[in-house]
């Protein structure tokens, strides 16, 4: 019973979303830890550090998501292509947000960044789960 929860394949939406959860949370950290060291020390503008920040925490992301979250029903050309596809749209979301909430609201770059982890993790989800991996 154990085993099949946290380490065999499986199809049910809502085991898929506490797993993805759990990497979408390790990823966010990668992601978060990379654009907080980048604005914070090398004085990177935070629309370049939310790009390198949100690639590195991609490339995590996808990786465990195809070994523990996900079947891929796609040839594996093709599923990159859509999970590339999802993440411009997700890379989008995030500067939109992240325009807003520094420039507009004057919040912390950090907190921006975290708040916009939050709101971007449910396009992710919702666009992986019913077009890459259905």
């Amino acid at each position: 019973m154990i085993r099949k929860l946290l380490l065999d394949k499986t199809g049910a939406a809502h085991l898929q979303f506490i797993r993805y959860f759990f990497v979408g949370g390790t990823a966010a950290v990668v992601d978060l830890l990379a654009f907080s060291v980048l604005i914070t020390y090398a004085d990177m503008h935070y629309a370049l550090a939310a790009f390198i920040g949100y690639m590195l925490g991609l490339s995590w992301n996808h990786f465990l998501c195809i070994i523990w979250v996900f079947e891929s029903r796609h040839d594996r050309a093709k599923e990159l292509f859509m999970v590339f596809a999802i993440a411009v749209g997700g890379l989008l979301w995030t500067w939109l947000i992240l325009y807003f909430l520094i420039e507009i609201a004057n919040i912390d770059p950090v907190i921006s960044k975290m708040v916009s982890q939050i709101l971007v993790l449910f396009w992710n989800f919702t666009m992986r789960k019913f077009y890459v991996f259905h």
